[in-house]
């Protein structure tokens, strides 16, 4: 093998398209250039594992869910069968238990990728592709630990991936990889959250030094909204490390958080497509797009609590004195607004009441005052320089925050939750659908976006002619 390998992964929505699947697979092998595939488990399995983990004692809803999960894979070989069999045995072993601890979750969520490669080799080699499954806990991509939420130790397992991976694309096959999980201490599978297999792509990429990794979904693009609250939300074709990193975090439903990261180590494109529209594809790399926003999300309602330090520039350890606070009650805090006498954090609206005893217990220690608490949904402007459309924005917008915060890619404002959705449709009209400024302005080769629905183009004004002065005699 001379030439750098790609990695594609598949969705559980894509692989409902199996022909697609082997089309893009035989397309981006031609010429001989190494391919590794990444797969999701089927679409609809995870949430049944799942739902069968929580009851693990139900036994009536395991043989459901082996009946849908069955369904879900109609053929296959032998290792299909034996892997079905196996979680037979699991659910039997689950329902002499009230409950499953981190590890034994996870050992069963990882049936829906380990099921979708037994179930997917087969298929592409009835279509002429000469597949082999790799199961990636036991080729060595090393996690933390941590069940549910693991990160891959890249250097750890650098050099047993390689030895697998690359070993097969030796011998001429195509590596189908499980995604979602990992290699925990004890040999034990560990997932990597909702959405893992992303990352999980994206780390092996980093592994197998891929030329890129290349993000198959169903029906997914990057857009500069949700379509759902938008409907004027437009296709991104490019974005930084950044940008994408911030759109992930802002809950932008296309990518796990975790996925750029290893990439933007590496220096490795990520690229995001739907199956079968090469036209909607997102590439994410050093070189983004213009600068200004490109995207803008609203949170679901969370909780806002506001309190009053007085003095509080000349009092030390105030802030992370209420992180490490709710920290301990199991409170996530989710973004923190400051100012000379003001200290306000915005925590998830069911954890609302453990943190109102925990802020409570600490205003009183330090003298301060924790006012009414004021639910909030988080506007985020996402895009390099977003700091600079500041003036874009709408007035009601700036002028109802309960506050404002900016990084480099984005500016976050927290708004009376009820003011959501209209705010989110007023600042996407005013930085994105509205005119792009000059220095924004399309250029030649790059696709410009249509006018809003509605609002017919504006023509180009007439050219200018210099009147002549008449004549005098």
């Amino acid at each position: 093998m001379t030439r750098t390998p790609v990695v594609v992964k598949f969705g559980g929505a894509a692989l409902a398209d199996v022909e697609a699947v082997a089309g893009r697979l035989s397309t981006l092998r031609a010429g001989g250039r190494p391919v590794v595939a990444v797969v999701s488990a089927r679409e609809g399995v995870t949430d049944r594992l799942l739902a069968a983990a929580n009851g693990p004692s139900d036994s009536g809803a395991h043989r459901r869910a082996l009946d849908d999960i069955r369904a879900a894979h109609p053929t296959g070989g032998p290792a299909l069968g034996r892997r079905l069999a196996e979680l037979e045995r699991a659910f039997a072993w689950c329902e002499r238990r009230d409950r499953l601890d981190g590890a034994a979750t996870d050992r069963i969520l990882a049936f829906g990728e380990r099921l979708a490669v037994d179930w997917l080799v087969p298929e592409l080699r009835a279509r002429g592709l000469p597949s082999t499954g790799l199961d990636a806990a036991q080729i060595g991509m090393w996690t933390d630990g941590r069940h549910g939420a693991g990160t891959v130790l890249l250097d750890r397992s650098r050099r047993p991936v390689r030895h697998h991976v690359l070993g097969a694309l030796a011998r001429g096959e195509l590596p189908v990889v499980t995604g979602y999980f990992g290699r925990g201490t004890a040999g034990e599978p560990v997932t990597l959250g909702r959405g893992g297999s992303d990352y999980a792509a994206s780390a092996l990429g980093v592994l197998v030094g891929a030329e890129f990794v290349e993000l198959v979904k169903r029906h997914a693009s990057v857009l500069s909204a949700d379509p759902a609250e938008v409907p004027a939300a437009r296709p991104i074709r490019s974005l930084t490390y950044e940008e994408a990193e911030e759109l992930a975090e802002f809950g932008a439903r296309v990518l796990h958080p975790m996925t750029v990261e290893p990439a933007r180590l590496a220096g490795i494109e990520l690229r995001i497509r739907s199956l079968g529209g090469a036209e909607e594809e997102t590439v994410v790399g050093s070189r983004g797009g213009p600068p200004g926003i490109r995207a803008v999300t609203a949170s679901p309602p969370v909780a806002l609590f506001r309190m009053r330090f007085p003095g509080a520039r000349g009092r030390t350890g105030v802030l992370s004195e209420i992180c490490r606070r709710l920290s301990s009650a199991g409170v996530p805090v989710l973004q923190v607004f400051t100012s000379a006498a003001v200290v306000s954090v915005v925590t998830a609206a069911n954890r609302s009441a453990s943190a109102r005893r925990v802020l409570r217990s600490t205003v009183v220690e330090r003298s301060a005052r924790l006012e009414p608490t004021v639910s909030v949904s988080l506007i985020a402007g996402i895009g390099s320089g977003a700091i600079a459309d500041l003036p874009r924005y709408p007035r009601s917008l700036l002028e109802g925050a309960e506050g404002i915060s900016a990084t480099r890619a984005s500016v976050t404002i927290a708004v009376p939750a009820h003011r959501r959705l209209a705010e989110l449709r007023r600042l996407h009209r005013a930085v994105i659908e509205r005119g792009t400024p000059r220095s924004r302005a399309p250029t030649a080769g790059r696709r410009a976006f249509p006018p809003p629905a509605g609002r017919p183009a504006r023509a180009p004004p007439p050219p200018r002619t210099r009147r002549k002065a008449p004549r005098t005699s």
